[in-house]
């Protein structure tokens, strides 16, 4: 069990830029209806934090340690990096071999 008395409680992000005496004098007023509030947006539910999330699932599984999960992380990322899109055989430069 938690004793909650003992934790220290942070407030919300949302509600940072809110103060308590605003907040109440909403509540006791019963105008929370009409109370417009304008929140900040965060990008939490995107393709890429998706992304994120799988490989830091995918590296938590394969490697021990915040070392070694960096090291997979750093390596996997950039082996996903751009490669060079060729449009056609002659735009391919092939070197010659040496002997």
């Amino acid at each position: 069990m938690i004793n909650w008395m003992d934790c220290e409680l942070s407030s919300s992000p949302l509600l940072a830029e809110i103060s308590d005496d605003e907040i109440k004098s909403h509540v006791d007023s019963d105008s929370i209806r009409d109370w417009n509030i304008t929140f900040k947006q965060f990008p939490v539910h995107t393709q890429a934090v998706e992304r994120c999330v799988k490989l830091v699932t995918e590296a938590s599984d394969k490697v021990c340690g915040a070392e070694s999960r960096d090291g997979f992380i750093r390596t996997t990322l950039l082996s996903r990096s751009p490669r060079p899109n060729f449009t056609n055989k002659s735009v391919l430069k092939v070197p010659p071999a040496t002997k």
